[in-house]
Parts: structure tokens; sequence; C-alpha cells
């Protein structure tokens, strides 16, 4: 059974893995002519879908949104973005485990 936090917690993760390929592969190109920079936004998105109206917010159906920027990728942005994507990452794993702790307790009546 899928709950709301579960979904959210799941598209986040997608999110923050298709963020980490994209800084990736932009510093994988830093030196590659003509290469333009790609990002992936989450957060954004979230942020729109709660200032809509209640009936219609519905965070877990949330998905990442890739965007291609005309901008070539600087060196230090990208491991900016690669430290950030590390923290958010870590914060959703340590949700997601208590997620499944209140879960695991719920089912055994036993907590960890």
């Amino acid at each position: 059974m899928e709950t709301k936090t579960l979904g959210l917690l799941r598209n986040a993760m997608n999110a923050y893995n298709q963020r980490m390929q994209s800084t990736n592969s932009n510093i994988a190109n830093l030196d590659t002519p003509g290469y333009q920079r790609v990002s992936v936004s989450f957060e954004e998105e979230l942020q729109n879908r709660r200032h809509q109206v209640p009936s219609l917010r519905n965070v877990e159906d949330v998905k990442a949104k890739m965007e291609v920027h005309e901008e070539a990728p600087i060196l230090e942005d990208e491991m900016m973005a690669l430290a950030d994507t590390q923290m958010r990452t870590q914060l959703a794993t340590r949700a997601l485990s208590e997620h499944f702790g209140l879960m695991r307790t719920g089912i055994t009546g036993q907590s960890m």
C-alpha cells in the first residue's frame, strides 16, 4: 500500500537520481564545445502545486522536470549542485526510514 508520503518521497528520490545524473553529465562535458547545461527541477514544481487550489494539490503526483539551458556548465556551480543534491538525498532517505519504521510499528506493535 502506497501512502501519499511514500509517493512523494519516491518521486523526490527519482528526482534526486535524475539530478545527480544531469550534474554528472554537466561535469563530464565541461570542455565539450556547444554542450548546454542540463538541470532537473523538483522543489519548484512541488511549491507550484502547493499553491494551487486545495482540491488540486495532490503533491504525491509531482514529477521532476528536466530543463536544458543556453549556457555552458561551470564547475563550481555543478559541484555546489552535487553537494546540495547529496544532502537532499540523505534527508529523503531519513524520511523514508522513519516512514517505514512507523509502518513497522503499526504492523507489529513494536518499535525497533
